[in-house]
């Protein structure tokens, strides 16, 4: 860690406190300046890769879930549960798969039966948004589930 007024990489912690936010707020004094000065250090999340259905990787985005959510549920309200809480619960299935990369397919059977406990309506418009189901045999099967 650089000092940020004299640029020396010669200090100590002199404090440490852990955040709500699972970080940790260190207070650090140069031993070269005598300057203190404050950083913030966080637990990177192992990031998520998506291989989407045109085989290209892309990072996953919490953003992209909660649009596609709240499209499924444009018409419908969500009782129980926000959309956020929604995908953040999705996003901790996902992380709990302990896979860096995943299919969009594997998010869609993650995803519905979260949504379908809240609305099942809305669960229904996900699927068929999110898989090939020009058959009315896949949304029968999917119904009756």
């Amino acid at each position: 860690m650089k000092c940020v007024f004299c640029g020396s990489t010669d200090n100590k912690v002199v404090d440490s406190r852990y955040l709500k936010d699972s970080s940790i707020r260190r207070r650090r004094k140069c031993l070269n300046c005598g300057m203190k000065f404050t950083t913030y250090e966080t637990v990177e999340k192992s990031p998520l890769v998506v291989l989407n259905v045109f085989n290209e990787r892309e990072p996953f985005k919490f953003e992209k879930l909660l649009e596609s959510i709240n499209t499924a549920a444009y018409c419908r309200d969500l009782v129980g549960k926000t959309s956020e809480e929604i995908c953040s619960e999705i996003e901790k299935k996902l992380l709990a798969l302990k896979k860096q990369e995943i299919t969009t397919s594997e998010i869609v059977d993650v995803a519905l039966p979260i949504i379908k406990e809240v609305e099942p309506m809305v669960a229904l418009v996900y699927f068929t948004q999110h898989t090939d189901c020009q058959d009315y045999n896949k949304i029968r099967i999917f119904i009756n589930r």
